[in-house]
């Protein structure tokens, strides 16, 4: 019943809205009371029966399995975080948290589901319930953004449904367990296998920003608001990367897959460095952070089921690094990247000053540098553990991840420097309010919705900055395999201290050669432009076309019916069959012809 709890809890605060006397309360203290029950969960429950629940949807069953309580976690601390930021309230806000709210339980259930059919449903309600938080401010912008993430949230669900059904028919059960053993079987069908795993690195890879499918996040992350943000890069993005975890059969290995994710991963991670650095909202730089950041973690994924040790089902403390590294990356990111985005509400919010811009900036930089893997950080253990990763693939291509995933360092840095360059640009020029002084100023810093701002967005960066401690007591069997990765000595640290200097310099000198040019088209606005284009036009044709109304633009189906009836080929060929079939000749041929195929049947049923 408890995991049943943590999911309606939620939904329950949802219900209050509808309550005049309880309102402001439901859409005030709820939005960082909802995901407490979760936060409870996952801190203080480390097991636990599994949850059966035959009535609902197709036989759910919610538990932790491998990876659950360490996303439910995640889940919690930043939903909980961002309830926090966002008690401030502002306009239409019974609207927000309504949708905040279900979208929160989405989250919670996927992280929970341990079948195919409710992890679906809970995904289903996560991706379109955050359609409204994306739309909230209902500018045109966002209108946009939210029209492209739409299309794609419902491309993603048509293939993630098929890919679903046939990996439920594959492992006979719809247990995520089962379908992967199914998956990894294989004397199971190999069409069937790649089929089901095309669809789902397509389906959940657009949520987790896959290049090629991650064009609405750039654009929904900037336009939604920063408490929306926050969460849409630090956890929600990251349910396709659990979607994968728990569909692939990681222990048998997919080899060829495994070098497919591989390579998207690094794309990925390269495009976005390369269009999000002339990028001048500082959280649209973050949003293609987030693709890079992500494609790394795709490329994680496909060094753990590329590795050939994977492939004869052996399981060693070394073969388990990767995937606790990736593990690690999870939380790593997740709570660096909602810091930085709450960082950007509390810069846009705080009456600035000298003192001020030099707290919130130092801040942003100190979780920048632990996104970027700076050595005695977590992110540098996470380095370790991609590189650990890299070196189990193949030689020829253990050789070149390797020299390149330094390089990636170097693009994060460049990435979070133009960040903290764009944060200084847009709060340089600002002023306090003519007659304010200081004194004033510190009094607007202790009001509520500003103390409620710094209170989330302080606690992450604790977090964020503690994340090996606290994480070795909640995860010890995550931490424990990797510290004999993180070395010591000049080496170590200069591995981890030559992509920055080398990041740093090259920020320097785009700066100085593009000062003062204005930010311009990327490659993703140019291909959504071409494609917006193309729609249109395809639109205006079947508008003028004779089987669409006009009135509604849908389909004319007494229309096209007749058109159809009416036709030569309608009133000419029917009647030719027909008269043909009154010469008995023909009639023979016909049913010497039905007997000869019923015989052949017979035969080779009977063989």
């Amino acid at each position: 019943m408890i995991w049943l709890g943590v999911i309606g809890f939620p939904l329950l605060v949802c219900c209050l809205l509808g309550f005049g006397r309880v309102r402001d309360v439901a859409a005030g203290p709820g939005l960082w009371l909802a995901p407490l029950p979760a936060l409870g969960l996952a801190l203080f429950v480390e097991g636990g029966t599994p949850g059966a629940f035959p009535a609902l949807f197709l036989d759910t069953t919610l538990h932790f399995g491998a990876y659950g309580r360490l996303f439910l976690l995640l889940t919690a601390v930043l939903w909980t975080a961002a309830g926090v930021f966002a008690w401030s309230g502002g306009q239409e806000r019974i609207r927000f948290a309504f949708f905040f709210l279900v979208t929160l339980t989405g989250n919670l259930g996927v992280c929970l589901a341990q079948d195919l059919a409710s992890f679906y449903v809970f995904f289903a309600t996560m991706s379109f319930a955050a359609y409204g938080l994306i739309i909230h401010d209902q500018s045109p912008t966002a209108l946009y953004a939210g029209k492209v993430y739409l299309i794609m949230a419902v491309v993603g669900e048509v293939l993630l449904a098929t890919a679903f059904f046939y990996a439920g028919i594959l492992g006979d059960s719809l247990l995520f367990t089962d379908a992967a053993q199914a998956l990894a079987d294989p004397n199971g069908g190999y069409a069937q296998s790649t089929l089901v795993i095309s669809l789902a690195v397509a389906g959940f890879g657009i949520k987790a920003g896959v290049i090629g499918l991650h064009f609405w996040l750039p654009l929904a992350h900037p336009a939604a608001p920063t408490a929306a943000s926050a969460v849409l890069s630090g956890v929600m993005i990251k349910i396709g990367l659990l979607g994968w975890l728990q569909l692939f059969p990681l222990v048998a290995g997919q080899p060829d897959w495994g070098m497919v994710l591989a390579w998207l991963g690094l794309s990925g991670a390269v495009y976005a460095v390369a269009a999000g650095f002339t990028q001048h909202d500082p959280k649209t730089i973050l949003a293609y952070s987030s693709v890079s950041q992500m494609g790394l973690m795709t490329m994680a994924v496909g060094f753990i089921l590329a590795a050939p040790s994977y492939q004869h089902g052996e399981a060693s403390l070394a073969h388990s690094v990767p995937l606790a590294g990736l593990l690690l990356f999870v939380l790593v990111h997740g709570l660096a990247k909602a810091a930085l985005f709450l960082g950007v509400g509390v810069a846009k919010a705080t009456p600035w000053q000298v003192t001020h811009r030099q707290w919130v900036l130092a801040g942003l930089a100190a979780v920048g540098l632990v996104l970027i893997g700076a050595p005695f950080t977590a992110g540098a253990l996470v380095k370790q553990t991609l590189k650990s990763g890299a070196e189990q693939l193949p030689p020829i291509w253990s050789e070149f991840f390797s020299a390149v995933l330094p390089l990636t360092a170097v693009g994060t840095t460049l990435l979070m420097v133009m960040f903290l360059w764009r944060i200084w640009q847009s709060t340089a020029a600002e002023r306090l309010p003519h007659g304010v002084h200081s004194k004033t100023a510190d009094d607007m810093i202790k009001t509520t919705p500003m103390r409620g701002m710094v209170l989330a967005w302080g606690g992450l960066l604790l977090l964020v900055v503690a994340l090996p401690l606290w994480a070795s007591l909640l995860f010890p069997e995550i931490i424990n395999i990797l510290p004999g990765l993180s070395g010591k000595g000049w080496k170590t640290v200069w591995d981890g201290l030559w992509p920055i200097v080398l990041g740093l310099i090259a920020s320097g000198l785009f700066l100085g050669l593009n000062r003062g040019r204005g930010e311009g088209s990327g490659l993703d606005d140019l291909l959504l432009s071409a494609l917006e284009r193309r729609a249109s036009r395809l639109h205006a044709w079947w508008g003028s076309s004779p089987y669409c109304d006009p009135t509604c633009g849908t389909i004319n189906l007494v229309a096209w019916s007749d058109r159809i009836l009416q036709s030569r080929w309608m009133q000419t060929v029917p009647d030719r069959i027909e008269r043909r079939l009154l010469y008995w000749h023909t009639v023979g041929v016909v049913f010497v012809g039905f007997v000869l195929v019923f015989l052949a049947v017979t035969w080779w049923t009977g063989r």
